[in-house]
């Protein structure tokens, strides 16, 4: 059970792994384990395909940052790249499918991109020092369920997105347990990368502006107020997008194309960053269910002409 890595970074990885000559450079792609090869019952395939659905809806579709390299040695002979970011969104995946029929696991869950094995310890440790200044980030998009076949190398026998949108649902407002603001400046968009600090919600991922209300505090007042803090404006136009629910908690979503005072990330234990995105790439970035599907809303809404309602913000 893997997730593979995606293009371009894999075969940026995979030229490595030829350059080192590791042995099973030629039977499974890139990735990063997820649970250990075992063997598991043809009649219970189905329930294994029904985990890995399972447990790929309900992740984070996060972003995960490779950078530098180390080795297991002595323990292993393994050089591997080193996941930087990424990390929580990973554990929580691994522990979903900590179940039957795919429980078994020969070791702690330490997430990583496998570059060398097999090897006599200088090559790998020469591998670690080539290796220093690598770095890379991709969108955790997909996980998949390998089986190996008679000439050894392994392929994806399902395959299930991470984070699926059917995940998000419309609700009526008075579920909102938050609010969220899109920031509109045509044609792009300000959205925010949110931490990866162990314990947040969805982190690592890219979301607009806000947050929760305060015991009592009405739901607007908590955008107008979340929004200050994270970036000093004031919204002067705030429209109301939809609702939506996640599985967890439902959030509101509103937009703005005016706004007083210059953006700046004030609260960057929040947001890592905020970037101005052109609406129509900004789909492609990692986002939690119900933030891609209020971004869908949004560009539903535009139809196309890069204005809300119409008209542009003076």
């Amino acid at each position: 059970m893997v997730a593979p890595l995606p293009e371009p970074v894999g075969i940026y990885v995979q030229a490595w792994r030829r350059a080192l000559c590791e042995p099973t450079r030629e039977r499974i792609v890139p990735h990063i384990t997820l649970a250990p090869p075992q063997s598991v019952p043809e009649e219970q395939v189905p329930a294994a395909v029904a985990l890995v659905e399972a447990a790929a809806a309900a992740g984070v579709p996060g972003v995960v940052t490779l950078h530098g390299a180390a080795t297991f040695l002595p323990d292993s002979p393994v050089t591997y790249l080193v996941v930087a970011e990424g990390g929580p969104a990973l554990a929580a995946l691994e522990a979903a499918l900590r179940a039957e029929p795919l429980s078994r696991r020969t070791h702690p869950f330490h997430p990583h991109v496998t570059v060398a094995q097999e090897l006599p310890p200088a090559d790998l440790e020469a591998a670690v020092a080539d290796l220093g200044d690598f770095h890379a980030a991709f969108q955790l998009g997909e996980i998949a369920l390998m089986v190996q076949g008679d000439d050894r190398a392994w392929r994806p026998l399902h395959t299930a997105p991470v984070g699926a949108s059917e995940l998000a649902r419309e609700v009526p407002v008075a579920e909102a347990a938050s609010a969220a603001l899109f920031l509109l400046d045509p044609p792009r968009v300000l959205l925010g990368l949110r931490s990866s600090q162990p314990g947040r919600r969805y982190p690592g991922v890219w979301d607009a502006l806000g947050g929760k209300p305060e015991p009592g505090e009405p739901l607007l007042a908590a955008l107008l107020r979340e929004v200050r803090e994270e970036a000093d404006v004031e919204p002067l136009d705030v429209a109301p997008l939809g609702c939506f629910h996640d599985g967890d908690r439902a959030d509101a979503f509103f937009v703005a194309t005016s706004w007083r005072g210059e953006i700046r990330n004030t609260e960057p234990d929040e947001h890592a960053r905020l970037e101005w995105v052109l609406l129509d790439e900004a789909p492609a970035r990692a986002m939690a269910p119900t933030t891609r599907r209020a971004l869908r809303r949004l560009i539903e809404v535009l139809g196309g002409t890069g204005t809300v309602g119409g008209t542009r913000p003076g």
